[in-house]
């Protein structure tokens, strides 16, 4: 993906704190694209351009560093971290329990009122997708909401706050994928089937449902990092990948 300007409106430094509004720049231009995985990112010129002075530049880049958006090399400066198939595999494994696990838990607990905010939420993301061209970024802020949703239906305050402390890691890797327009509507697809199978009591299809979303997302990243569009992979994270598969 190439980087580009980064054009979007930015909350000004009178809104947030200056180290949240650096923060929240970065973090957008690093999971958009914009800034690119090994670029450096110099600290004159972002803060020129935020116009903010270095010190909470520098705070902004720590937090960054704590996320794994970026990494500090000694006597070279700040970088944009690599996207390593091994940091996919790790992730999305993850997030593929979390989420089959929340959502068999929310069918249990879901009621009429919760329902329609999940309803809401997918229209939101269909309206995106239905968009010419779809509106990616805000696409991606409503299958977030309908995630947390899931999350927070739930019940499970330690699932939630694991989730969450991986939420930032996965965003940027979600956004490459739902780039692409043929995932990006197989996305949406199965969301409605989620909330089907949540609406009819159906526990082991909305887990299923769940489990098979975060695979194809996976399995379309390591598609793309690998270069080799829609050929299998043999990599190690490939071969672990199957077995999930055949497990599930």
């Amino acid at each position: 993906m190439k980087g580009g300007k980064y054009k979007e409106e930015t909350p000004g430094p009178q809104v947030k704190s200056l180290v949240d509004y650096a923060v929240e720049y970065l973090a957008g231009a690093i999971v958009s694209g914009r800034l690119n995985p090994g670029q450096q990112i110099k600290e004159e010129e972002i803060a020129s351009r935020l116009g903010i002075s270095r010190p909470p530049l520098r705070e902004a880049l720590k937090a960054l560093e704590m996320e794994g958006l970026v990494v500090r090399r000694p006597r070279k400066g700040v970088f944009v971290s690599e996207i390593r198939e091994k940091d996919v595999w790790e992730i999305y494994t993850l997030k593929m329990t979390l989420y089959g696990l929340a959502t068999s838990l929310a069918v249990e607990r879901v009621g009429p009122r919760e329902l329609q905010r999940l309803e809401r939420a997918l229209a939101r993301m269909e309206d995106c997708l239905a968009r010419r061209p779809p509106d990616v970024a805000r696409y991606q802020i409503y299958h977030e909401e309908f995630h947390g949703l899931i999350m927070e239906i739930a019940g499970n305050e330690r699932l939630k706050r694991i989730a969450l402390s991986l939420h930032k890691q996965v965003k940027r890797f979600s956004y490459r994928s739902l780039t692409h327009e043929p995932h990006l509507r197989r996305s949406c697809a199965r969301h409605r089937e989620i909330l089907q199978a949540i609406a009819e009591g159906d526990s082991s299809r909305a887990e299923r449902v769940s489990r098979q979303h975060v695979m194809e997302a996976l399995d379309l990243l390591h598609q793309i990092l690998s270069g080799q569009g829609e050929a299998p992979l043999e990599t190690e994270a490939g071969q672990h990948r199957g077995s999930l598969q055949r497990a599930m």
